[in-house]
């Protein structure tokens, strides 16, 4: 491309995902309102019978919020972030192009399913881990495609340097990819009983040892999801609103990299006065005070 020629982003896969971030932002909500009530007025559990409980609707508004609402955000940015700051469009790539709708739709799918199976009571009842493994499965090849997106298009960029955004994207892939597999390590309860159900599956993990795991998970999926892939927008959208350059890359630096190291560490703090070893609930409480430097 020569510097007179002007690049025109191809947004379409971005604003797929941005409808489907309206979606599931406003059904995530309307069941948090619901299940809000249902505290107060206990009846409400009721009103559909066993579909209508407490205990079949947190789970949908968690994983909704989180994994609905929360990352079809994030996919939508970087399919809008993600060429700019690289100086390249999704269109001059048939193959990425192919990618970022398959990516939409494989998504969509494994929402729809997750809905299903939730409202049918099917659950692993780990917090933000409630999917049976088929979905699981799934959600993995998912998180693939958006990392082929990634990387695909760090590919074939035009620019250098890689923006901070792309840092913090970057790290939110491989981040939630570590902890999500290491967490939903599982085995089919049938496999292993000869009992039971093909689609039901039991940890491979047990005890405080599920429990440390789980909170690894737990806590940093969360904090990966709702603070570092949000960072990344900041970054782009913050500069670009208010005419300011980035003020101090250094401290951009300073900022990743202590989110990298000290995030990972916090979430003993979920198992205070648990089973668990002493020392890790110290080291959660400690790690998440230390949070105060990068953060702010």
């Amino acid at each position: 491309m020569r510097p007179s020629q002007l690049l025109h982003y191809d947004y379409s896969v971005a604003k797929l995902f941005m409808f489907a971030t309206i979606l599931f932002g406003i059904i995530g909500m309307v069941v948090g309102v619901v299940i809000a009530f249902q505290m107060a007025c206990p009846e409400l559990n009721y009103i559909a019978g066993e579909y209508s409980a407490f205990g079949r609707l947190r789970p949908l508004h968690t994983n909704g919020i989180i994994f609905g609402f929360m990352l079809s955000g994030i996919f939508a940015t970087w399919y809008y972030i993600g060429q700019r700051v690289l100086k390249v469009s999704m269109s001059e790539s048939p193959f990425l192009m192919f990618i970022g709708k398959l990516h939409f739709w494989l998504y969509m799918l494994v929402m729809v399913l997750a809905v299903v199976t939730l409202f049918m009571g099917e659950s692993t009842a780990k917090e933000y881990a409630e999917l049976e493994w088929p979905l699981d499965i799934a959600v993995v090849v998912v998180w693939v495609l958006w990392g082929v997106s990634i990387f695909g298009l760090i590919g074939i960029r035009r620019e250098k340097t890689l923006y901070i955004s792309v840092w913090y994207y970057i790290a939110t892939f491989l981040g939630v990819a570590m902890l999500y597999l290491f967490n939903n390590m599982e085995v089919p309860t049938r496999l292993v009983s000869g009992y039971g159900s093909w689609l039901h599956s039991v940890s491979m993990y047990a005890g405080s040892n599920d429990a440390l795991v789980q909170w690894w998970y737990g806590h940093n999926a969360v904090a990966f999801v709702f603070t570092v892939a949000i960072i990344a927008q900041i970054y782009y959208f913050l500069p670009k609103e208010s005419g300011q350059p980035i003020f101090s890359y250094k401290l951009s630096l300073f900022s990743f990299w202590g989110l990298m190291f000290i995030y990972l560490w916090a979430g003993g703090h979920h198992l205070i006065y648990s089973a668990t070893p002493d020392w890790m609930q110290t080291m959660g409480s400690v790690f998440s005070i230390v949070l105060i430097l990068p953060s702010w």
